[in-house]
């Protein structure tokens, strides 16, 4: 009974949150162009259609939003187990507040407690993602695509944001490039963070937090080709590379696990577990 009860009390909480964040960044002021503009580097800057992602993101985390309460209102003795609402806990809080904070600080030109609350939107989000144990439990495919789908995009997506945030609060900082340039800087850059996307690929089988990565990498290819912006030959050439790089890695992995027996999609399709 009183787990059922600490259930609720998260349901609840997860329903309010976003109505709260929500009316915070509304009644805050800030306009959403100055939290936008100038929050990359001059070199690393995404293409305007790449934060299209924000689309589904939001999307997926709807359906984990409607989800986790759908049996709010039946009696405790009609209660559905739904062990992942526990794991999630009070990261789904913290992640909106974290967000809602990173949105008013950044936009306010509070440079690096936005930043600080952009680490925090990935520490919380990562926190779900970690405690849900994504691609490491059995689950049905229903429970894969209303959970963890969202927290995968999500913690993909926010990933490269938040190492995109904090160039950018370097540059605006006025941070030296020397020895090696701005050119050198965002390739390291680039490079760290092609390494964290095959890492969960080969770690977690996690194809969605990947497929993000590819996307970004797509914005910011499609942004330094672009004829409104300087051309960097090597920048150019690193980013089409972790593009091929990245998406190899991910039909190679996906061949070898098929081969296997082991993919895991296939073995949820017929999964029966708790929903």
């Amino acid at each position: 009974m009183e787990k059922q009860k600490k259930k609720m009390v998260l349901q609840i909480t997860n329903l309010l949150t976003p109505i709260f964040a929500t009316l915070l960044i509304s009644f805050s002021g800030v306009d959403a162009m100055n939290v936008f503009q100038d929050t990359a580097t001059k070199i690393l800057s995404p293409a305007g259609f790449t934060f299209a992602i924000w689309g589904p993101i939001f999307l997926f985390q709807a359906l984990f939003y409607f989800y986790q309460a759908r049996d709010i209102f039946k009696p405790f003795e009609e209660k559905i187990s739904m062990p992942y609402v526990h794991d999630v806990n009070v990261f789904f809080l913290l992640s909106w507040l974290s967000t809602a904070a990173w949105y008013i600080l950044w936009g306010g030109g509070y440079v690096w407690p936005g930043v600080a609350a952009m680490f925090a939107y990935l520490l919380t989000s990562l926190g779900a993602y970690l405690r849900l144990g994504i691609n490491l439990r059995e689950r049905s495919l229903r429970e894969h695509i209303f959970v963890t789908v969202g927290w995968s995009m999500l913690c993909g997506w926010i990933t490269v944001a938040a190492i995109v945030n904090t160039s950018s609060a370097l540059v605006l900082s006025g941070f030296s490039a020397a020895p090696i340039g701005e050119v050198g800087w965002t390739i390291i850059v680039l490079v760290i963070a092609l390494v964290i996307y095959l890492l969960v690929l080969f770690t977690r089988n996690d194809f969605v937090f990947s497929s993000v990565g590819v996307w970004a990498l797509i914005g910011v290819l499609a942004s330094l080709l672009s004829p409104l912006t300087t051309f960097y030959f090597e920048i150019v050439l690193v980013t089409a590379l972790g593009i091929i790089i990245l998406a190899l890695s991910m039909i190679f992995w996906v061949t070898y696990k098929i081969r296997k027996g082991d993919f895991f999609i296939l073995k949820k399709i017929s999964g029966n577990k708790t929903e």
